[in-house]
């Protein structure tokens, strides 16, 4: 989809004398510190280049929120970018007339499977937490809640600390806290610039497609947010965080794109048939997502072409060929030096 800004190729601690690998988890450690193994390189993630990670801070989930979002905004403006952003734009502005219509469809297509034109109804945990789903239509609208995310984030928090501290997977769980944190605040920005009105409400005051109001106030919007808070979509710009922080750090696992794409696209469906977006509101979602995730992913990983680190690694001998004739015969031979 869109081009974010190139990644990083530098060379740091390129001093190979101090990598030693581990075959147990499949990734090479910095050998500074038998304690501190703050530096980790896995070679056989990508054909051309090592993958280099360092240990995540907590914080840095937090910490870099505000530079996500210049970074994104940044993004938007640069002239190698604006055709991601007429892209975007256009087929917001084309999708615009008919979102009624495809609604309509949507809903009776929903109705036809068994509820999925409905409210998302969920059970409580302990009579605290409202998060197990009555039925499939409300687990496939979770997955674009923060809370899956969360709970992904600590799958990979277990599998870093399991795998005897794998940075990538530590760092991945740190990524999808920070893109979680940074598409919200994004996102919720966004909606009290457009205002726009939600299918339910526009439905209750019959308005088709809903109504605009740039700018609420901030009473208004918190006092009655269906009405302002449809563009963009926050679960997809949350599910897309999500999903190309992982695809960007575990990019040999090929079946993770065209699953998350394809439930992304059930998602999709589902909250338009439950009257909870309009499918105009996806495409800006879509980007801000894929953007900023990308951006987090990016970040944390410098990438080392393997033909750099092949032409530093001299070798531990010299072999020297000669062609002589003695005796007119032709003698070759060979000088090994260590």
């Amino acid at each position: 989809m869109a081009q974010v800004p190139p990644e990083t190729d530098s060379l740091k601690n390129n001093n190979l004398s101090n990598i030693k690998p581990d075959l147990r988890t499949g990734f090479e450690t910095e050998a500074n510190s038998a304690a501190d193994k703050s530096i980790q390189r896995f070679t056989n993630i990508d054909d051309h280049y090592i993958y280099e990670y360092s240990k995540p801070k907590f914080f840095d989930m937090v910490r870099y929120i505000p530079h996500n979002i210049y970074d994104f905004g940044v993004f938007t403006i640069q002239k190698e970018n604006l055709k991601w952003d007429a892209l975007v734009l256009g087929s917001t502005a084309a999708i615009l007339p008919f979102d009624q219509k495809i609604l309509d469809g949507a809903g009776e297509l929903g109705s036809r499977m068994g509820g999925w034109d409905k409210d998302s109804k969920y059970g409580t945990v302990a009579g605290i937490f409202t998060i197990v789903p009555k039925n499939i239509s409300s687990a496939v609208y979770y997955t674009g809640n923060g809370g899956t995310t969360l709970i992904l984030s600590a799958i990979f928090l277990s599998i870093g600390k399991l795998k005897n501290n794998d940075l990538r997977a530590l760092n991945t769980s740190s990524e999808l806290v920070e893109g979680l944190l940074s598409v919200g605040v994004a996102t919720q920005t966004l909606k009290r610039i457009t205002g726009r009105q939600s299918p339910s409400a526009a439905i209750a005051d019959n308005n088709s497609g809903g109504d605009w109001n740039p700018f609420p106030s901030f009473t208004a919007f918190q006092s009655n947010t269906p009405n302002y808070d449809a563009m963009p979509s926050g679960h997809i710009a949350t599910f897309m965080s999500t999903l190309t922080i992982i695809s960007t750090n575990y990019p040999e696992i090929k079946w993770i794109k065209p699953v998350g794409y394809s439930l992304m696209g059930v998602l999709a469906f589902n909250m338009v048939s439950g009257k909870v977006h309009w499918t105009s509101d996806y495409p800006i979602g879509i980007f801000m997502g894929y953007v900023i995730g990308k951006q987090i992913a990016n970040r944390r990983i410098t990438k080392i072409a393997k033909d750099n680190v092949t032409a530093m690694v001299k070798k531990p001998y010299k072999i020297d060929y000669q062609i002589n004739r003695i005796n007119h015969t032709t003698l070759v031979g060979a000088t090994v030096t260590f």
